[in-house]
């Protein structure tokens, strides 16, 4: 995979406190980059990072305090991001219960205004629990795949999600008429969320599946989406319908924030009929499609973390899920213990972590 020298992407990524690395720097190539180094010795705090400085908070933990090394107050990790033509200053940094987002000097108001720098996803060893977990990750996944390509989408789920927080405090205190007021708009909203959400997977689906055919090839797979209220039916009619049943439990009970996407393989629940090997090639496959699709619509450069998932796969799949990294649009990270796991020693820029400490190869 060859990238021109000024290709968008992470440029330059520089942490200080955080987890166990040492205070350092990185140059990352602008396609391929590989890292490997001993169990516990930096490798996943260091594409932790990465995703900390894209999203703001950590992928292996819900509590941010906990990527502040011990014995330090603070965890800040600081970008130079070329994206659209243009270089950005980011930095992201934790401390006393505070993440703050700062972008060419200027503290930011909402994560959307930074996020669309590094359009991210991450492929790891519990990679799987996309489909096992709560609905709650497929939505994010949802809504992160919509913002990166939908320009509108961040405004009409902010709408959305607004009018249900008013509804919701009216159902709280039982108020009918004041949350009989707020319907029309949040079902509105609504639609124009899971119209956005459908069109977003109908561009998706044939780029996973023809990755799904190539590693699963004897299974059909498919997808369903649930919108969060029953179908055939708009979701006004349903929050009228529905009124003293919500007003009841307190709180709404129909919406696009109850929506739910179902992966299918040969017309079961994948959980079931998939073994676990197979379930993290699927959603796998869904991953590279979703920065695949990012490449695409030039949303900004997609960025790839791979932590230690080639140590999973068998020859095989391992092969062709390198060969897809040298063809990816996305700038990647893949790290890996043994360095003999990524037989890719001509390819991008090599890094060794030992100790915490961070070495350009």
């Amino acid at each position: 995979m060859t990238q021109p020298a000024d290709a968008d992407g992470l440029e330059r990524l520089g942490w200080t406190g955080f987890r166990g690395l040492a205070p350092g720097s990185i140059d990352p190539d602008p396609g391929l980059n590989l890292i490997h180094g001993d169990n516990a010795a930096g490798k996943t705090s260091l594409v932790e990072a990465i995703y900390f400085l894209a999203r703001a908070r950590s992928f292996i933990t819900h509590r941010t305090a906990r990527v502040i090394a011990n014995g330090q107050d603070a965890a800040v990790v600081n970008g130079r991001i070329r994206a659209q033509g243009q270089a950005y200053r980011l930095g992201v940094g934790h401390q006393q219960g505070e993440t703050r987002v700062r972008l060419n000097g200027a503290d930011t108001r909402a994560l959307s205004e930074s996020a669309w720098l590094l359009p991210i996803q991450v492929v790891n060893t519990e990679v799987q629990r996309l489909l096992t977990d709560s609905p709650d990750g497929r939505r994010a996944f949802l809504n992160w795949g919509v913002f990166h390509v939908k320009p509108g989408y961040r405004a009409d789920w902010r709408r959305y999600r607004r009018a249900l927080q008013q509804r919701n405090a009216a159902l709280k205190t039982g108020h009918r008429q004041l949350s009989a007021t707020w319907e029309p708009e949040m079902a509105e909203a609504g639609k124009r969320v899971d119209d956005q959400r459908r069109a977003f997977l109908a561009k998706l689906e044939p780029v996973c599946q023809k990755l799904w055919q190539q590693w699963l090839p004897d299974r059909s797979i498919e997808w369903r989406l649930r919108s969060g209220w029953p179908d055939g039916s708009g979701l006004d009619e349903i929050l009228d319908t529905h009124r003293d049943r919500e007003l009841a439990q307190g709180h709404g009970l129909y919406g696009p924030h109850r929506a739910d996407l179902r992966v299918l393989a040969d017309g079961v629940d994948a959980t079931a009929q998939l073994s676990r090997g197979q379930q993290k090639l699927l959603v796998t496959a869904m991953r590279l499609a979703l920065t695949e699709l990012w490449g695409e619509q030039r949303a900004g450069r997609p960025v790839l973390l791979l932590d230690d998932l080639p140590a999973e796969l068998d020859a095989g799949h391992r092969r062709a899920l390198l060969d897809y990294l040298l063809c990816t649009p996305a700038q990647c990270f893949v790290t890996a213990i043994d360095a003999t796991q990524l037989p890719l020693e001509a390819h991008g820029q090599w890094f060794h972590v030992e100790h915490g400490r961070v070495t350009a190869v």
